[in-house]
């Protein structure tokens, strides 16, 4: 072999090690990833042990599911991405886009009355539209909170018609209707039941015929006044003595809640609205994305600095779009985020009551590299005065937020407290906030109405 023939046949294999190589590392990175996701769902010591559900998304499409526990412990079946979870409150955006459906077709409108369809509503003293109940600015009260004033201690038990008929006899509006924002999951069953009466079909069949099949959406469905079918039904657990118990107590009926979801059927759902466009389309995507307006016409302010929309809390936050919704029952944590401007989407389902959904969630998107919007991007360090307190706090970070040491001479010891962060881009302890500044070397302290008062960092002491 001449010296050129082996020069040429080194370039080759140079060649075709960098392309394995180019090929290997987005795999490796793929696989790093899912490890951290698997972390951030998994807790050691509990084996077996209910768990969640993850996807991640990226202009439509999967890019990661990552499923980690059981979804029947007695049974030792697997969570996987066809086991079916109640939905909670992720269903109030598929009952808003069923109403939309409607509206896009003419048949329904945001400004209609609501008495129009449910004429057993007493007359209030100003009418509840339409987009009143989508927007909850209605001022009706929630269902779930009067069947248990009713004494109803198991949801899981009560009918469609019991809630139904505690609306019903409601003589007012928590508040004069259009006027203020208070999530109401008794406004969303009456959406429902408006979807209902117009459509002319019982809520679960419209949807299914104009959602679900539209979307092979094959395993989802909403309940109607019974319980979930065997097969790939995740049961709820919370823990009790030093073990997990089912807890399926949940409502059988549909609207604020009710929805029976898998995250493969969540991705094709995701598909439509990235990509697809069947369901969602463009007269669809307005309704369902317009910020919700106060009869003065001014913003809804949802407390989280977010507006809402159809079934979902939407605004800006960190300078970009954020689409989000959170799902809770007794066993059940769930939570979804979409970020148009980045073309990706997150989802956490889990059938564990002890966990927090959003926290996950913030864990899966950490995992991918992504910020959680309006989440702290810094965690200020070392040792802070104020003068008007006469103390020092020493800040320190934390997996979770901050440990903050509370010195002064009105206390023996040092005060020890934990910060969490927060969506608001600021750091909480019960009452208590401190959020950051401009100036690294500032940060504010806040309790309640009390007081918001500037500390500045000083030196830390070299005394021994």
């Amino acid at each position: 072999m001449t010296a050129a023939i082996r020069k040429q046949s080194a370039r080759k294999i140079a060649v075709a090690a960098t392309a394995a190589l180019a090929l290997l590392a987005p795999l490796a990175s793929a696989q790093s990833t899912r490890a951290e996701i698997r972390a951030a769902i998994t807790e050691p010591g509990h084996v077996p042990a209910p768990g969640c559900v993850v996807g991640t998304f990226e202009r439509g499409s999967p890019t990661l599911l990552v499923a980690q526990g059981y979804a029947d412990l007695a049974a030792r079946r697997a969570l996987d991405g066809d086991s079916l979870f109640y939905a909670a409150s992720i269903s109030k955006q598929f009952t808003a886009l069923a109403a939309a459906t409607l509206i896009a077709k003419g048949d329904l409108s945001l400004n209609d009355d609501v008495r129009t369809y449910l004429p057993e509503l007493p007359e209030y003293d100003a009418p509840v539209t339409v987009g009143m109940l989508m927007h909850h600015t209605s001022g009706i009260r929630d269902s779930l909170g009067l069947l248990r004033m009713a004494g109803v201690s198991d949801v899981g038990k009560a009918t469609k018609g019991d809630a139904l008929d505690l609306l019903f006899r409601q003589r007012d509006t928590q508040f004069i209707p259009g006027t203020r924002y208070r999530y109401s999951n008794g406004g969303y069953l009456l959406l429902a039941e408006i979807v209902e009466r117009v459509s002319g079909q019982a809520f679960a069949d419209y949807a299914r015929h104009t959602i679900f099949a539209p979307l092979g959406m094959r395993s989802s469905f909403f309940l109607d006044d019974e319980s979930p079918r065997a097969g790939n039904y995740a049961h709820g657990y919370v823990p009790e003595d030093g073990a997990f118990a089912v807890r399926d107590s949940f409502p059988r009926f549909s609207g604020s809640g009710g929805l029976m979801l898998s995250m493969n059927d969540l991705a094709r759902y995701e598909n439509d609205i990235a990509r697809g466009h069947r369901v969602w389309t463009r007269e669809v995507a307005r309704i369902m994305l317009a910020p919700g307006r106060y009869s003065d016409g001014s913003l809804i302010d949802d407390g989280a600095d977010l507006s809402y929309g159809g079934g979902l809390h939407l605004g800006e936050r960190d300078g970009q779009q954020v689409v989000v919704h959170t799902g809770s029952a007794q066993a059940f944590r769930h939570a979804y985020m979409r970020l148009p401007d980045q073309k990706r989407a997150f989802a956490v389902l889990c059938n564990r009551g002890d966990w927090k959904a959003i926290d996950r969630l913030k864990a899966v998107m950490a995992a991918s590299g992504v910020h959680y919007p309006g989440m702290p991007r810094t965690r200020p360090e070392g040792l802070f005065h104020s003068a008007e307190l006469n103390a020092n706090y020493r800040l320190s970070p934390t997996d979770k937020g901050l440990r903050v040491e509370v010195t002064s001479p009105f206390v023996e010891a040092p005060a020890i407290q934990f910060y969490a962060a927060d969506d608001d881009g600021r750091f909480h302890h019960k009452t208590m906030t401190i959020a950051t500044t401009d100036d690294p070397d500032r940060i504010r302290v806040k309790r309640g109405t009390t007081a918001d008062l500037t500390l500045v960092r000083i030196a830390e002491s070299t005394d021994k």
